[in-house]
């Protein structure tokens, strides 16, 4: 079996190299602060949220493995994780770049001092290195060259088990992403569903209809995931109109003169003012703001387009083999 490329190994050992530091840090950071917080919300969750992000790393861990072994499915697993890494980073880059240069300016509040000063700027540099990484991941992985060496990787008997596969991984992915988000938004009810408002385009919901909006799109996300993972054809269709609804909702609600209003709303229901009083000084571009949160959501769209041949193709095939 040949030998897999050199840039396809620098991007498995890389991948598992930032995984595990990312493992260490966010438990190293959710030990650090274990009992020292206040009694109540959202205090008490600060640890226990570090120690599932801690625990998240091992995913990439497993995903650099799989691409050292050769796992067809590991290459688009790795390029949905370098997509994810890539958003995650310009975002954070991108925002602590103006906040940045804002308190070098001064009468922004939320720093004084030369080190606090240092402190923003070299995490964002962090997030650029981090950022460009990414993209190498995403280039290297890309490539048709890396395709053929999975494709090839495969015996026969392995290859006949990934035909009977039931759903093609990029959108098998997305499927688990959906449920993911579902069960966790489930799991999250007392501490931030259950007490925040839903904003839906430009109108702010009370408490009762709010409920109920959360819990239709936590049913519609699961039962839409389920449904991509058993190849049903309406669940194609419901995805994107899921996906399209949000989009569209979340770019017109956070150009909304009532954004604010909103989100001061959302940091009261989860008493987040006064633990975290920056929160109270934080403001950004509607324009920025809605372009950087939409943008995830526009790539999820456009990857079950680009997939949607070979979905609809898996789903005929389902149809015409024997029960």
């Amino acid at each position: 079996m040949p030998k897999l490329s050199l840039s396809v190994r620098i991007s498995a050992y890389s991948i598992c190299a930032l995984s595990f530091f990312h493992v260490l840090f966010w438990a190293y950071l959710a030990h650090s602060i274990e009992g020292s917080f206040l009694p109540g919300f959202p205090n008490f969750a600060v640890a226990p949220m570090l120690w599932v992000f801690s625990l998240v790393g091992f995913i990439g861990i497993a995903i650099g493995v799989a691409i050292l072994s050769r796992k067809s499915w590991a290459r688009v697993a790795a390029l949905v994780l370098a997509a994810l890494v890539a958003c995650f980073c310009a975002f954070g880059g991108l925002l602590l770049t103006p906040i940045a240069l804002r308190i070098i300016g001064g009468g922004f509040g939320m720093a004084e001092s030369s080190e606090d000063r240092n402190a923003y700027a070299g995490l964002a540099l962090i997030y650029f290195a981090i950022l460009a990484l990414a993209c190498w991941w995403i280039y290297a992985l890309s490539r048709r060259d890396a395709a053929a060496q999975f494709a090839q990787s495969d015996s026969p008997a392995a290859n006949l088990a990934a035909k009977r596969l039931a759903c093609p991984p990029p959108i098998a992915l997305l499927a688990w992403l959906m449920v993911a988000s579902a069960l966790l938004s489930g799991a999250s009810w007392r501490l931030i569903l259950g007490k925040i408002p839903a904003m839906l385009f430009n109108h702010i919901f009370s408490n009762g209809p709010s409920k109920w909006i959360w819990i239709v799109n936590i049913v519609l996300f699961l039962v839409c995931g389920i449904g991509l993972l058993r190849l049903q054809r309406w669940s194609y269709t419901g995805a994107i109109a899921l996906h399209v609804f949000w989009l569209i909702s979340i770019f017109v609600t956070q150009m909304s003169a009532n954004y604010e209003t909103y989100t001061r709303t959302c940091v009261d229901a989860l008493n987040l003012g006064e633990a975290y009083p920056v929160l109270n000084r934080l403001h950004f571009s509607p324009w920025i703001a809605a372009t950087f949160t939409a943008l995830p959501t526009a790539l999820l769209i456009a990857g079950i387009f680009y997939y949607r041949r070979s979905f609809l193709q898996a789903v005929r095939d389902s149809h015409r083999s024997p029960a």
